[in-house]
């Protein structure tokens, strides 16, 4: 009954035209539930090479990244990578992100997620929520003990790290007046 209301949500989410033109996404693998969150990845593309990378990556797999605020999330977690479903020769994962963070913690934090996003691009075997279980339990920890389904991975935790060192180098002003003056 899961798998369907999965596919049936998946089904509703990727061909309402009303949904696709109220979010503009960056391509077709990487679907930002809002403008903000739209704009916030075209800013980390824009200002961190890294995560530009890891946008490239997305697109050119057969893996859909949902990206979406949770404003529900948990004070400590800032994001969470979780499995939706496959269709279609298609997996779909959700990347929630926490609103409680400055624009630049945001951006790290969809980095971080999207690190975890292709860890699942790379093990072909994930496929539904307990292989998913499965690889974190190859290749991350287990972080807490009050969530036995919470892990990490030390890809994504330097992930997150660089882009924070890349966001810092280039600031937001510059990105801005760069992107102004290519429209005059």
């Amino acid at each position: 009954m899961r798998l369907l209301l999965s596919l049936v949500l998946c089904a509703v989410v990727t061909s309402s035209p009303a949904l696709l033109a109220a979010s503009p996404v960056i391509g077709t693998n990487l679907r930002p539930q809002d403008e903000r969150l739209t704009q916030l990845i075209r800013a980390g593309s824009g200002r961190s090479a890294t995560f530009k990378s890891l946008v490239d990556r997305i697109e050119a797999s057969r893996v859909i990244v949902y990206v979406a605020i949770n404003p529900l999330m948990k004070p400590n977690l800032s994001g969470m990578l979780t499995w939706m479903t496959q269709a279609g020769g298609y997996r779909y994962v959700r990347a929630s992100i926490s609103h409680d963070l400055t624009p630049d913690q945001m951006i790290a934090t969809i980095a971080h997620e999207l690190q975890h996003a292709v860890e699942v691009i790379d093990d072909e075997a994930v496929k539904d929520e307990q292989s998913l279980v499965a690889l974190y339990r190859r290749i991350g920890q287990q972080t807490g003990h009050a969530s036995p389904s919470r892990w990490e991975t030390d890809a994504a935790q330097q992930t997150g790290f660089v882009v924070r060192k890349e966001l810092a180098t280039v600031p937001v002003t510059r990105i801005a007046r760069a992107g102004a003056a290519g429209r005059s």
